[in-house]
């Protein structure tokens, strides 16, 4: 069916492409949280951990903690909104891909009519690609980001 890489973007049609980058995105910034939480969080936490301890036991230590603590949390949650918008934007625009491949199903019914099947055929297949291509992305970025979330909760420091 897909006989190249570039076959799928071209039965896709130019909203696939689109999925594409978006996808490619989502997969940096997943692997740069997944990065940060299997050799950074440790270090992030120790540190915190001993700022925490080091703190002099002045009125100032409990705004000073709740701070360190503030800009960990940060740190623990940083680019989960980005990827938050991705996951969203991907079925929308699969369903972007759907209208543009109808529209070209009512051109070609329009000029040829109902008779030329295979002309058909390619507009649907350009309304429905989309569509499992977004929903696709969407679907295993919420899994991803429901692990990165889980990872997010364990390495929280309760004080």
């Amino acid at each position: 069916m897909f006989k190249t890489f570039f076959g799928f973007f071209e039965l896709g049609g130019p909203v696939v492409f689109i999925l594409f980058l978006v996808s490619v995105l989502l997969f940096f910034l997943i692997i740069s949280r997944i990065n940060f939480f299997y050799f950074i969080v440790n270090e992030e936490k120790n540190k915190v951990k001993s700022t925490i301890a080091s703190l002099p036991g002045d009125k100032h230590e409990k705004s000073l903690k709740k701070l360190a603590l503030c800009e960990y949390d940060e740190k623990l949650n940083d680019g989960f909104q980005l990827i938050n918008i991705l996951i969203i934007i991907c079925p929308v625009l699969g369903l972007l891909g759907t209208v543009t491949g109808m529209i070209q199903v009512f051109d070609v019914v329009a000029v040829l009519g109902t008779g030329n099947a295979r002309a058909l055929a390619s507009g649907i297949t350009m309304a429905t690609l989309p569509t499992m291509v977004g929903m696709t992305i969407s679907i295993i970025g919420l899994l991803i980001m429901a692990y990165l979330r889980n990872l997010s909760i364990k390495h929280r420091i309760d004080q």
